[in-house]
C-alpha cells in the first residue's frame, strides 16, 4: 500500500466523487440531463443549515441539490441551484479561465447529435468534427450547451479505443 504523505509530496487524493455544476434553475437543469440524456437522479435534498454558508462562503444560502450518474461512470453530476443569495450568470464560453467542461462517450455521436438539435439543444459547432491528429484522431467530437450554456463534450473514441457496449 502506497505511504499516506502531505509534506514535500502530492497530497493523499484516494478518488473522485462528483463534479458540481451551479444551475439557474434545478428543475430544468434536470430535464435536460436526467430526463434528456439519461443520467439517473441518485440524490435530491434542500439543505438550509449554516454548515452550506460555511462551506461555500455565502451565509443563508439555500441550495437545492441534485445527484446525477451518468450511464456506465462511477462520477457523479451534483446540480446545485442556490437561493437566498446573489447570483449572477458567468461567460460560460470554453477558453475564459475558470470554466469547465464535462465529457460523456457515446458509441453514435452523428445520431446523438442529430437527436439532441432536433430538440433544441445547442451546440458550438454546427456539426460533428473529426479531429485529424492528437488522442481523437479517428474519433469524432461536438460540444453540447446545457440550458446554462455549461459545455459538454461528446465523443465517439477512436475505433481502437472504444468501449465494447456488451460490457
Amino acid at each position: 500500500m502506497a505511504e499516506n504523505r502531505v509534506a514535500g509530496g502530492a497530497v493523499p487524493i484516494v478518488g473522485m466523487h462528483h463534479v458540481g455544476v451551479q444551475v439557474a434553475d434545478l428543475e430544468r437543469s434536470l430535464a435536460f440531463y436526467r430526463d434528456l440524456l439519461g443520467f439517473e437522479e441518485v440524490l435530491r435534498t434542500t439543505r438550509d443549515d449554516p454548515s452550506v454558508g460555511a462551506i461555500t462562503g455565502h451565509p443563508g444560502a439555500v441550495v437545492d441539490v441534485a445527484h446525477l450518474r451518468p450511464p456506465s461512470s462511477a462520477v457523479l453530476l451534483e446540480l446545485t441551484e442556490y437561493r437566498g443569495v446573489e447570483r449572477r450568470a458567468v461567460d460560460t464560453a470554453t477558453a475564459n479561465p475558470g470554466t469547465a467542461h464535462t465529457c460523456y462517450v457515446v458509441q453514435d455521436l452523428d445520431a446523438v447529435h442529430a437527436a439532441l438539435v432536433a430538440r433544441g439543444v445547442r451546440t458550438v459547432s454546427p456539426h460533428v468534427v473529426a479531429p485529424p491528429a492528437g488522442p481523437m484522431r479517428g474519433g469524432r467530437v461536438v460540444y453540447v450547451q446545457d440550458p446554462d450554456g455549461v459545455r459538454g463534450e461528446l465523443v465517439q473514441l477512436p475505433p481502437a479505443v472504444m468501449p465494447d457496449p456488451g460490457r
